[in-house]
């Protein structure tokens, strides 16, 4: 699979594009797995492709699993690039934290006109780090 990688400072955003084989003007952006080129990741864009959509993957940085430092600003930023680059049409995917991060940018952005939140919160966090701490292996951030 051919891919084109994003980094934060350089494109206001960390990920990697997929283009479809067969032709196509739809995307989605998956935000699945710990790192936009993760096997996780590249699973989905297999199956994604498959169905002949173009994928953009997302993380918050490589390997990154915090999630407390993804703006909703970096979702935008992917869709300006997609959406510059011939996808018309553009859904969201994410699951766990990134389930609950796909449908706040859905509640956001219009250009998003799919959305699929697998297993999400029912309220938004603030994000979470991960380590020791008092036997949980993850726990909210301060503020």
């Amino acid at each position: 699979m051919k891919k084109v990688h994003f980094d934060t400072e350089t494109y206001g955003f960390y990920g990697a594009y997929w283009k479809c084989v067969k032709e196509s003007n739809c995307a989605m952006i998956a935000m699945i797995g710990d790192d936009s080129e993760d096997y996780i990741a590249r699973t989905s864009v297999k199956w994604l492709h498959k169905l002949g959509l173009n994928v953009m993957t997302m993380s918050p940085a490589k390997k990154d699993y915090g999630h407390h430092n993804y703006p909703l600003e970096r979702i935008e930023k992917a869709i300006d690039w997609l959406t510059s680059h011939s996808n018309q049409k553009i859904g969201i995917v994410g699951a766990s934290t990134t389930g609950t991060l796909a449908l706040t940018a859905a509640s956001y952005f219009k250009d998003i006109t799919l959305t699929i939140g697998l297993t999400p919160s029912d309220f938004i966090w603030q994000g979470f780090i991960q380590g020791k701490k008092d036997g949980c292996k993850e726990w909210p951030i301060e503020g």
